[in-house]
């Protein structure tokens, strides 16, 4: 599979719902470049605190299990799934990403070496340059 950056960039050139930007407003722009960040430190860096600092501690994430609270249970949560997407090894494609001024949707599908998704899905409300609140769901097939 492509590396992380080459698959980023070419899905979400795929994806512009305007590929001129013509239309995008500043807050789309600024928005579309914290998740941009966002996935990139999470994907490519695996930096842990980079990944929470996009966070406040009002910050809310529901998944399919639990929902979190707070940039402390959301490290919790992304300690537990970082460690799947080691650097280098994992493929990650996004599928499609629409930036509509402070809400971000992504569709995007994954193999790593321990882990299979063939199907995952954020949603994104950005807030004063943080995610203020993010819904996660994925078809996660654990392989080891």
């Amino acid at each position: 599979m492509e590396k992380h950056s080459s698959s980023l960039h070419q899905s979400t050139q795929h994806q512009e719902q305007n590929p001129d930007n013509t239309n995008e407003t500043t807050v789309s722009t600024s928005s579309r470049k914290i998740i941009e960040r966002h996935l990139n430190n999470f994907l490519q860096d695996n930096d842990l605190e980079a990944v929470v600092s996009d966070y406040t501690d009002e910050s809310i994430l529901i998944t399919q299990a639990a929902t979190y609270t707070g940039t402390e249970e959301i490290r919790a949560f992304f300690d537990g799934l970082i460690m799947h997407f080691p650097k280098q090894q994992s493929g990650f494609e996004l599928d499609k990403f629409v930036v509509n001024d402070e809400l971000a949707y992504i569709v995007w599908h994954a193999n790593t070496p321990s882990l299979d998704v063939p199907y995952g899905t954020d949603t994104f409300i950005i807030k004063d340059g943080k995610i203020y609140q993010q819904t996660f769901a994925a078809q996660l097939k654990f392989i080891k």
